[in-house]
């Protein structure tokens, strides 16, 4: 609802000076919310930006789409053609993180305190 859609930063290409597959953007998320690459997993649907999220050294899930079905997304941790249809939920973005730093990721952690955390759901 409005109240938690509120609170959701908005990370889009005005924010940076270079462009995807420049890792800029993904950079920017990760410092403000002061976590290390490989704790965060980019949910992308291009070949552009997976490169921006493996050039930032991040995990990348991909929703292919009738626009970029064709693109090589051969580096992709993961590749599927909706997040739905795929099976893709927290425990599945949890494995693809490569982080060992928290055995929780913590309330701290989460997307905006939603209170979803690594072994709580």
């Amino acid at each position: 609802g409005p109240e938690k859609s509120s609170q959701i930063k908005i990370f889009a290409g005005d924010c940076v000076p270079r462009k995807k597959p420049s890792p800029d953007i993904y950079n920017l998320a990760r410092e403000d919310y002061q976590v290390r690459p490989e704790d965060v997993v980019v949910i992308e649907d291009s070949g552009i930006g997976l490169a921006a999220a493996k050039a930032a050294e991040m995990s990348c899930v991909v929703t292919m789409s009738t626009y970029t079905r064709n693109d090589d997304f051969s580096e992709a941790d993961h590749i599927v053609d909706d997040l739905v249809s795929g099976d893709v939920d927290l425990t599945t973005i949890e494995g693809l993180a490569t982080s060992t730093q928290w055995e929780d990721w913590g309330v701290d952690r989460d997307i905006m305190n939603s209170g979803v955390g690594r072994g709580r759901w």
